[in-house]
């Protein structure tokens, strides 16, 4: 399944709008409204060249840039450099994966409603949910989602208590294989009530309606044991290193 999700979402990223997928000097970047390092094809030694040349053109523009690396990527000193470069290791992950053939159930009160987001309105209650959750704004996202609500690669999901959103989650479609997880955020006055769960489970729901075999996400140590509860393996470790811009 590594194997599998390296060439089909990493080697191969879907061009979503508002981005731009490009390969330069053995490394496939995306651009727009965040800047992300999905993979590269490094000989042994090159890793330094390809990270400075990368940081350059960044700093160029002044803007943050990501490199997300896992303990099974070569070459090994690629964290080194990117470390001597001046990125920041951010907080460790693991990329999880669950299997479709598998069910996940999530029984809410009912004055819990899981929704689809397709309206504005929605939306922005998305938006304001996680920010709550994660304690800090991602601006870039009502600019990314206001224009894919009916993107069939793209699901936003919110969480309502008696008619107030108060979580969120986002699935996309990295591939015809694979789902993506991304958010999952709850309110810290509302955890505990299944929340996370059930957005879990629509978003399982929906990603094998559209097809995919396995759902696929980078999880954090918060929220890796809920996940292993339900059925996700830990696949390998993950770092993703930060670029600050100037």
């Amino acid at each position: 399944m590594l194997e599998q999700y390296d060439s089909e979402v990493r080697a191969r990223p879907k061009v979503q709008s508002g981005f731009e997928v490009k390969r330069t000097g053995g490394v496939i970047r995306l651009t727009g409204h965040f800047n992300f390092i999905c993979w590269w094809d490094l000989a042994p030694g090159a890793a330094r060249e390809a990270v400075a040349s990368q940081a350059a053109y960044f700093r160029s523009r002044g803007e943050k840039l990501m490199w997300r690396v896992y303990e099974h990527d070569k070459p090994a000193e690629l964290g080194a450099c990117l470390a001597e470069e001046g990125f920041e290791a951010d907080q460790p992950g693991t990329l999880m994966i669950f299997d479709l053939a598998n069910q996940i159930t999530a029984a809410v009160r009912p004055d819990i409603e899981i929704r689809r987001v397709i309206t504005m309105e929605d939306l922005h209650g998305f938006i304001a949910a996680s920010d709550v959750a994660f304690g800090h704004e991602e601006s870039w996202r009502l600019a990314a989602f206001s224009s894919r609500l009916r993107d069939p690669d793209l699901a936003l999901y919110i969480a309502l208590v008696s008619g107030k959103p108060v979580a969120s989650a986002r699935l996309e479609l990295g591939s015809s294989n694979f789902g993506l997880l991304f958010g999952g955020g709850v309110s810290s006055a509302y955890r505990r009530q299944g929340l996370y769960r059930a957005l879990v489970a629509a978003r399982a729901e929906e990603a094998k309606r559209r097809g995919c075999s396995y759902l696929a996400t980078d999880a954090r140590e918060t929220s890796r044991p809920i996940l292993q509860n339900l059925g996700f393996i830990g696949a390998v470790r993950e770092t993703t290193w930060v670029l600050p811009p100037r």
